[in-house]
């Protein structure tokens, strides 16, 4: 049987100047579903077409998987003050967010974007060998 719930966990993702993001390791199904809800937009349905259907907004699917994994960072005001979005209201931390420079936030985006690739990566690995079996170990061929 395995362990379908994970240990809320984060790391701390280093970007450039000093600065540091920290984010959740990584999302539970609920807050993947408003991930997955926050990136889309409806699609205008044509004359007797009563199917619903979804398409991605690239937009608002940056800044949703920003929004999702975010938790705290360094960055500083232009006076020095830590911008503090730990534990703030999503509207504080999108304010946050949409009050930094450009560059800024799309090297916030990506490091994001990195960390969500290099986890599905990991787990994809996890996947591989069953919970309880080892690897198996490495044998020496015969010489002949």
């Amino acid at each position: 049987m395995s362990i379908r719930v994970r240990r809320p966990a984060t790391e701390r993702l280093e970007i450039s100047e000093g600065d540091y993001l920290l984010v959740k390791q990584d999302l539970t199904a609920g807050e993947y579903r408003d991930l997955m809800r926050a990136s889309s937009r409806p699609m205008t349905l044509s004359a007797g077409d009563s199917t619903p259907r979804m398409e991605l907004d690239p937009v608002a699917a940056g800044l949703a998987m920003v929004m999702a994994y975010l938790l705290d960072w360094s960055f500083t005001d232009a006076d020095g003050r830590k911008l503090v979005i730990a534990d703030a209201p999503p509207a504080v931390v999108k304010a946050a967010l949409d009050n930094i420079n450009s560059d800024a936030y799309m090297e916030v985006q990506r490091a994001i974007q990195d960390h969500q690739s290099a986890r599905a990566a990991a787990l994809a690995e996890e996947k591989k060998t069953p919970p309880g079996v080892s690897a198996p170990a490495e044998t020496l061929t015969s010489v002949g």
